[in-house]
């Protein structure tokens, strides 16, 4: 017999609540008018309705609110939540071990060895797609056929990470790598046949996995913007962007939705960048902290599942918390540059475009600042923390650095309207693609670059962009036109993964064919990326700097990475700018749709 959460329960001392007194709840159990009531949020009915429905309610005693929300963010009772949530956390953890030895985990006729091994690279890989599954509730419910476990999810997990893992059995046809995991898309399509009517926590996460990977693995544009569009929906209706207050909900309920909303907050950011589209999501909207409390994943050890051959001997933490809530924060900045910057209502001069632009780079300044130090490797390498996540933070960050300045060039303004500020955003833009190449380069020294994470091939891309302008400017000779090799090296790398990645490597081809740019057959034997980074053909204006470790990490090597030239000076900037003017026929080249 399958364990019950009850069973579950009484395994280990419970803890004890704070000492504080609960204020008054109201007889009708709401703590706010259109807050969704706990029971009503497994099931399918349709509950949020806000103050413009006739259904709405707004004979609540604002007062009692107020109560609710001072006992809600005392100091005494969050820190009870974190030691609660840590306390259970740490207890599933070891109940999962227990319970795939029991035969007790739901693999849906799956080999239980085969399930259990790709949800560990599920569990190592994912950022924001994995933490939109709260860990603990999911494999506890897949053991008793609980709330937040479904086959529909099981499966879609299932066919994200396959591609990752080598084994034949896997494949629909076994000598086809590109057939991997086929069976689980099958079984998903068939179980969504029962649940797409019905808005259910497991059903909309199960849409935004398999969501991100049609559009990075299968390239399926459509189906898959559709497929988030249902689940951002079903949000709405399960009203998770306003969260209850903690006296409603138990504080695993509130985790649970915190981590949906959020991370279904960034997806469709990520996804808007990727595909070039307005966002779904808006953050003006959210009624939700951005305050994780269970922080047991935080200094959880890293697991390197298929990130590299080499294992290091050491343990480091996974910093999974601090990950998800500093790609949040970047997330809210994406919305910005999505409505402000590339909104096809925002007709703006260009002056508009310098204040929206220039608060925004401001706004990305002040995130790198408050970057915890082991996240970035690049302002402290004695502190940080070598993760393969961390690095695509990074290089997200940059990407960003180069949306928000590109309209500042790419607008179709005269001579007269361009002043100094345009060729200093070329100047900026070239450095953050520099610095996009540098992080590659890094990555490709301590992972494999071959299965990288699909946000680097963006960045591979939106990097290329622009020292492709950079090379049809200054020749074959400029650092630019080196890294330009490396970055459709990469994009090659990631062709047998991503299906999106192909599509951005033909799209580089045609804006290098525009630009009357030369590669021969010799430069094609250059290294490749996961070749010797530091002895292919790189100019290196600069030593070779040896960064020491940090004591966090005493096992990791040195960072030993090239120093871009970041000197623009003999650069024509003016006809850098110009090169950014395309042609309408090939403008979407150098917008985020075209990748």
């Amino acid at each position: 017999m399958s364990p019950s959460r009850t069973q579950v329960e009484i395994s280990l001392p419970r803890v004890e609540s704070p000492p504080v007194d609960r204020p008054t709840i109201l007889s009708n159990g709401s703590s706010h008018p259109e807050a969704p009531d706990s029971d009503h949020l497994k099931s399918a009915t349709s509950l949020y309705h806000g103050p413009t429905s006739a259904i709405y309610d707004d004979t609540v005693n604002s007062r009692s609110n107020d109560d609710i929300a001072e006992w809600a963010n005392s100091p005494v009772n969050e820190s009870w939540t974190r030691s609660h949530l840590f306390a259970e956390t740490a207890r599933q953890r070891q109940l999962e071990l227990l319970n795939f030895s029991a035969g007790k985990l739901d693999f849906d006729g799956l080999d239980p060895e085969i399930g259990m091994h790709l949800l560990s690279i599920y569990w190592c890989r994912q950022l924001y797609t994995a933490q939109i599954i709260y860990r603990p509730a999911f494999m506890r419910d897949m053991a008793c056929n609980g709330p937040y476990f479904s086959k529909l999810l099981l499966n879609a997990i299932l066919f994200t990470v396959s591609k990752h893992c080598p084994r034949p059995e896997l494949r629909s046809d076994p000598d086809d790598i590109t057939t991997t995991g086929w069976s689980f898309r099958q079984r998903f399509t068939e179980l969504l046949r029962d649940s797409f009517d019905k808005s259910e926590i497991t059903t909309l996460q199960a849409l935004l996995i398999m969501s991100n990977s049609l559009f990075s693995r299968c390239d399926e544009r459509s189906l898959s913007w559709l497929y988030a569009g249902n689940a951002f929906n079903m949000i709405i209706d399960l009203g998770l962007h306003v969260l209850p207050s903690p006296n409603k909900m138990s504080p695993e309920d509130i985790e649970i939705r915190k981590r949906v909303v959020w991370g279904a907050y960034s997806i469709d950011k990520i996804q808007c960048l990727y595909q070039g589209r307005p966002p779904l999501l808006r953050y003006i909207n959210f009624k939700a902290s951005l305050n994780f409390l269970d922080d047991y994943d935080e200094l959880d050890p890293f697991q390197e599942i298929t990130y590299g051959p080499v294992k290091h001997q050491s343990v480091i933490p996974s910093l999974n918390v601090s990950l998800l809530t500093k790609l949040c924060e970047l997330s809210i900045i994406i919305d910005r540059i999505l409505c402000e910057l590339y909104s096809e209502s925002h007709d703006m001069s260009r002056s508009q475009s310098q204040v929206i632009s220039d608060d925004i780079t401001s706004q990305l300044g002040k995130w790198r600042q408050n970057l915890p130090p082991q996240l970035d490797y690049l302002s402290h390498p004695s502190e940080s923390v070598l993760l393969p996540q961390a690095f695509c933070l990074l290089a997200l960050f940059n990407v960003l650095i180069i949306l928000s300045q590109r309209p500042l060039f790419t607008g179709s303004y005269s001579q007269s309207d361009v002043p100094g500020a345009a060729y200093e955003s070329v100047n900026v833009c070239t450095t953050a693609a520099n610095q996009i190449v540098q992080i590659l380069r890094d990555y490709c020294q301590h992972f494999s670059i071959s299965s990288a994470p699909y946000m680097l091939s963006y960045a591979t891309y939106i990097s290329a962009t622009i020292h492709a302008r950079i090379v049809a400017q200054k020749g074959r000779n400029s650092n630019s036109f080196q890294s330009l090799l490396f970055c459709r090296g990469i994009l090659k790398e990631h062709q047998h993964l991503y299906a999106a990645a192909g599509k951005a490597s033909a799209n580089l081809n045609k804006l290098i064919t525009h630009l009357d740019i030369r590669i021969t057959e010799d430069d094609e034997q250059i290294p490749g990326p996961e070749g010797n980074m530091t002895s292919s053909r790189v100019i290196v204006q600069e030593p070779v700097a040896a960064f020491g470790v940090s004591d966090l990490h005493p096992q990791s090597v040195e960072l030993q990475s090239p120093q871009l030239d970041w000197e623009l000076s003999d650069l024509d900037l003016e006809a850098i700018a110009q090169g950014f003017r395309l042609s309408g026929e090939l403008d979407y080249l150098m917008r985020p749709s075209g990748i």
